[in-house]
């Protein structure tokens, strides 16, 4: 029952019981003569306070018939009005104090707020309460709806009903705060995350807002994720190309496989001898049509020797067996989990098959990886990214070192944030280039300062075509964007005098692109 309704229903019943006292004055007053105990409006009060607490002293009584006919009514009524006074109160007790005690008492631990309880904030609650057991993950909603598994770390996990403002109010000082909007309306979440941040002055908070929306600029203290970027990134990360590996094929469209893509696109850029053909069937006519400038630096609808391909298929891939056959990967990530299961059944049914096969789908067959486990989609890396935005941060303070231009990361406007990130995100491949015979899948402390010590004792020629990928990676990145060569550079119209091959860069901007690669030592330091 809502508080609203309960005060509703506290307000008649507070009526009800002053209408009866009053008129029970009046009958007895009047009426009861000179028996009557009830000669005041306060004998009519006690009456009523003795009637309803059960106590019943006996001192005051009615005398008339009337008068015991009221006196009757209050005592049918004062048992059930009694028994809803004490379930509010328990209601009260364990909905609402107990969760503000335990706010007081763990003030002074990591707070991470949802502002709203479904099965993805759930998730994401429980797998931080289970990583740090020293936090407190507070979910603004009915306690009595919130039903938590049985788990050792549910007294880290609990539910109050409050909105997320008041919540921050009963914060300890010098703490930091993480809030998480993750309703299932992505503008919805950035309209009332960015809300929160202008209507509170004390902003020692950062919120995390997922949303496929991209401003032009991201307010300070606030982070964005999507699920179909996030389940790209950490696919790519977590399984990616292997230097035998070359053509791949999509089956199925959809947002989550045009983020697959464009993540892999940007993720996967080798050496100019490691070239990838993408195969892709579906309907991919609005990836085509949004990223119309990506025949400027790929191969489209025709294989290359000199550069990566990207052929739309227009026939289905049953009539395309012999590419199904000699596929390096084959990736089932359209929109609807029936027809990807269909499509792996009919693959391993009829298909001598060598590629490796993924499939975005919660029933995975085991001869496939699995697109979008929440174990890495809904994970403190990807949803706050604390290593990713160190990285591009420090990437953006090499640069501005180098060139003395540019900004901080915080001012940048979305698209540059986005350009180092997307020079972050290809560290992993850069790392497995430097250590090639060590399959390195996952980015610690210890890994890039390897690499790093690989990079720093590569012959000039060798730093040379270190340069050459990352310019050709960053050309990628820019094009995709839709941003093609001018004489002069101009923002507004995405155009840029250095989306040019790497020969026809001066020798400065040549070594601008070393910062890619020292960028290991520092996320080396960072990461001990």
């Amino acid at each position: 029952m809502n508080r609203k309704r309960i005060a509703r229903i506290l307000i008649a019943a507070v009526a009800i019981y002053f209408v009866l006292m009053f008129l029970l004055y009046l009958v007895e007053h009047f009426y009861g003569g000179s028996d009557s105990q009830i000669k005041s409006v306060g004998d009519a009060a006690w009456y009523i306070i003795a009637t309803l607490t059960t106590v019943g002293y006996g001192d005051v009584t009615p005398v008339t018939g009337l008068g015991k006919v009221f006196g009757a009514l209050l005592m049918v009524s004062s048992a059930g009005l009694l028994t809803f006074l004490l379930g509010i109160i328990i209601s009260l007790f364990f909905g609402r104090l107990l969760p503000v005690f335990s706010l007081w008492k763990n003030k002074n631990r990591e707070w991470y707020i949802f502002t709203r309880l479904n099965p993805r904030s759930r998730f994401l609650a429980n797998k931080l309460a289970a990583e740090d057991r020293h936090c407190l993950c507070i979910f603004c909603a009915d306690p009595k709806a919130f039903k938590q598994e049985q788990t050792e770390y549910n007294k880290n996990v609990i539910a109050i009903d409050e909105n997320a403002e008041t919540i921050l109010g009963m914060r300890g000082k010098n703490r930091s705060e993480h809030l998480f909007f993750m309703t299932d309306n992505g503008w919805d979440n950035y309209r009332d995350a960015n809300a929160l941040l202008k209507t509170t002055k004390q902003k020692d908070f950062t919120v995390y807002c997922e949303t496929e929306y991209s401003p032009e600029r991201i307010p300070d203290h606030m982070v964005l994720f999507d699920l179909p970027d996030n389940t790209a990134r950490s696919y790519w990360m977590d399984s990616p190309l292997e230097k035998d590996e070359k053509t791949i094929v999509f089956i199925g469209s959809g947002e989550l496989a045009f983020r697959m893509l464009e993540r892999g696109l940007l993720i996967n850029v080798f050496p100019d001898e490691h070239h990838l053909e993408y195969h892709l069937f579906g309907d991919w006519e609005k990836f085509r049509q949004e990223h119309y400038e990506l025949g400027n630096v790929i191969s489209i609808d025709s294989i290359s020797g000199t550069s990566d391909s990207l052929i739309y298929e227009k026939d289905s891939w049953r009539n395309a067996q012999d590419l199904i056959k000699r596929a390096d990967r084959i990736l089932i990530c359209g929109d609807s989990e029936e027809e990807n299961l269909t499509v792996m059944n009919e693959l391993f049914l009829y298909y001598p098959l060598h590629a490796k096969v993924d499939i975005h789908a919660t029933l995975v067959d085991e001869r496939c990886g699995m697109i979008g486990d929440p174990e890495r989609v809904i994970s403190r890396e990807n949803v706050m990214k604390d290593k990713l935005n160190h990285t591009a941060v420090t990437l953006n303070d090499l640069y501005r070192e180098k060139t003395g231009n540019g900004c901080a990361f915080n001012e940048l406007k979305t698209f540059y944030r986005q350009s180092n990130i997307s020079s972050a995100d290809h560290l992993l491949t850069k790392i497995r280039l430097l250590l090639p015979d060590e399959n390195v899948t996952h980015i610690t402390s210890e890994v890039c300062e390897k690499a790093y010590k690989k990079y720093s004792m590569l012959s000039e020629d060798e730093k040379e075509k270190c340069r050459h990928l990352e310019h050709k990676r960053w050309n990628r990145f820019y094009v995709m964007n839709n941003w093609s060569y001018a004489s002069e550079r101009d923002n507004s119209s995405r155009r840029h005098t250095m989306i040019v091959p790497y020969e026809n860069l001066t020798r400065e901007e040549q070594i601008l692109d070393d910062s890619a690669w020292e960028v290991l030592e520092e996320v080396a330091k960072a990461w001990q």
